[in-house]
């Protein structure tokens, strides 16, 4: 089946060394690199009438292609791969290439709509998404050797692995000193997280999780941002039969914080312990509560956010 690109909708693939981009009728390669980026952004996109240009998020080889887009002045929308894969599947496409991806993403772009713009992030926002992204690399890092550590008979090899776990340690307790006084060097994030820790039960992790990783906080609505985390229930219904309501898919990195949050507002914040006790007392198994909470606790904070945009 042929892929028909839309008109005014640009599908970018993205590998290690190379892109595949497609207009219209057209596919060509060029390398990963600026100088060629820049070159076919004022000879090919910029002319083309561009309205979308649709990249495929690959876990950090799309940001120099989104950053050049978003210089010179185009809309982008990072897609998720599982987003466009099933988009593909739905259109009859089972076969995988490159240059067929750069087809099927022009398509997707069509089927989100020119609305569908990824924001571009501020160089600070940038730096602390990467370093809380290290942060979490060392901390994995930290707990591997953990176990290590306790499974390890040889007293050498026990002395090596502390040398390495005390090191990791001071790495990380550095990588999050650096993120907090970025935080507090920005006016504005650190006015927000204030706020945020204001609540009983959100503490500096949380609230330097949700302002790293969820920067629509007081952009949308209290539906969407549920949504958007992943602590929106979804209703499972068809015909006769109605399945229970799960939460699934969205940020797990914010959710993640956000469920040790609600963890501990069930046990020391008043309201929210009754809130709590409440939903057991009805008969709702004790995770559904939690989850309950961590919902109320997002659009607490995204009322907090709304306030200080509009202070």
């Amino acid at each position: 089946m042929k892929v028909i690109c839309h008109e005014g909708f640009v599908g970018i693939d993205v590998s290690k060394e190379w892109l595949d981009i497609a207009i219209e009728q057209e596919c060509f390669r060029i390398m990963q690199t600026q100088e060629a980026i820049d070159e076919v952004i004022a000879r090919k996109i910029k002319p083309y009438n561009t309205l979308l240009c649709v990249v495929e998020s690959t876990g950090g080889y799309e940001r120099l292609i989104v950053e050049r887009l978003q210089a010179a002045q185009l809309s982008v929308h990072i897609a998720h791969p599982s987003r466009v894969r099933t988009f593909a599947q739905a259109k009859g496409l089972l076969a995988k290439t490159d240059k067929l991806d750069a087809y099927v993403l022009s398509a997707y772009g069509q089927f989100v709509g020119k609305e569908a713009v990824t924001k571009p992030l501020s160089p600070e926002q940038q730096k602390l998404r990467d370093l809380q992204a290290r942060f979490t690399q060392v901390k994995e890092m930290l707990h591997a050797e953990s176990c290590r550590l306790g499974n390890c008979v040889s007293k050498q090899v026990k002395s090596n692995i502390k040398k390495i776990y005390n090191f990791l340690k001071k790495e990380l307790d550095s990588l999050e000193v650096e993120i907090q006084n970025l935080i507090e060097q920005d006016e504005l994030l650190n006015h927000h997280q204030k706020i945020l820790r204001s609540m009983k039960g959100v503490g500096v992790k949380t609230a330097q999780v949700m302002l790293i990783h969820l920067p629509e906080l007081g952009q949308l609505s209290r539906k969407q941002i549920a949504s958007l985390v992943g602590v929106a229930p979804m209703t499972k219904q068809s015909g006769k039969k109605k399945g229970n309501a799960k939460i699934q898919q969205g940020r797990g990195s914010v959710r993640h914080v956000l469920y040790m949050a609600a963890l501990v507002a069930s046990r020391f914040n008043p309201v929210f312990k009754q809130f709590y006790e409440r939903l057991v007392g009805k008969g709702k198994p004790a995770k559904v509560a939690l989850v309950a909470i961590m919902r109320k606790m997002l659009v607490v904070c995204l009322d907090c956010s709304l306030q200080i945009l509009h202070l």
